[in-house]
């Protein structure tokens, strides 16, 4: 399948497929801040709090509004690329990305999913135009808080104290991460903060963040600041 395939709008039973995988990495997007995490899925139930209904996964953490999940897309099964399930937000695009490994097990529930859930067809060119498929730190895509609804952006703990976090809360989803850094790598206001192994990171603009709102009391700038200024100790990439 070298172009991507529109899944049937019923979301809520496609995402509880995702308990079967083993673990797969989730990439979540928004302005100026981004993170990829490994994770387990679980059962996603129904919470209240929010205007729109939300459906939450204690185990990922991940938490989604079906109501404003406008399609998902599978891509590349079978093509040199690695598949990779992409969610297509009301007023804000490809924000979610879900990717598991091309491992025997998840093959075959790959294969139950495109004959459970599988609709259309669709060009590739349109979709990756549109954002799907973008990596960490391409933001261009998304705009400033959404076309509708707000976005959240908040980076807390110090890299100096062994332990950094970020949450992201559009009007379409909430999602988290924490790590131990290892390591960083530096790119003008541009960084990415690893985990051990690399497979957790998270990527912050903070030029971006902190142009959106300097209030201390709003989303923890203050935190963003301090988290932006002070680099990993010494030696902090061997541990």
């Amino acid at each position: 399948m070298d172009q991507p395939l529109r899944l049937r709008n019923c979301h809520e039973a496609l995402i509880n497929q995702f308990l079967h995988f083993d673990p797969m990495h989730l990439v979540v997007r928004s302005r100026g801040l981004s993170f990829v995490r490994e994770t387990n899925f679980g059962i996603f139930g129904s919470e209240r709090g929010r205007s729109c209904r939300m459906i939450r996964d204690t185990r990922s953490g991940l938490a989604l509004c079906p109501e404003r999940v406008t399609s998902v897309y599978l891509f590349s099964l079978g093509s040199r690329r690695p598949p990779v399930f992409e969610f297509d937000f009301v007023g804000y695009g490809f924000g979610i990305s879900i990717q598991p490994r091309e491992t025997p097990r998840n093959l075959e529930i790959l294969e139950r999913i495109i004959s459970a859930f599988g609709d259309t067809v669709v060009p590739a060119r349109e979709l990756v135009a549109r954002g799907a498929g973008s990596w960490l730190d391409e933001w261009g895509h998304i705009e400033p808080g959404g076309r509708q609804g707000s976005t959240t952006a908040k980076v807390s703990g110090d890299v100096d104290e062994g332990k950094i976090a970020a949450q992201i809360v559009t009007s379409g989803f909430e999602a988290k991460i924490e790590i131990k850094p290892a390591f960083q790598d530096r790119d003008g206001s541009k960084r990415r903060i690893a985990a051990a192994g690399g497979c957790d990171a998270i990527v912050i603009n903070n030029d971006i963040l902190l142009a959106e709102d300097r209030r201390d009391d709003q989303w923890g700038s203050k935190e963003l600041s301090q988290a932006g200024e002070r680099p990993l100790r010494p030696g902090a990439i061997n541990r």
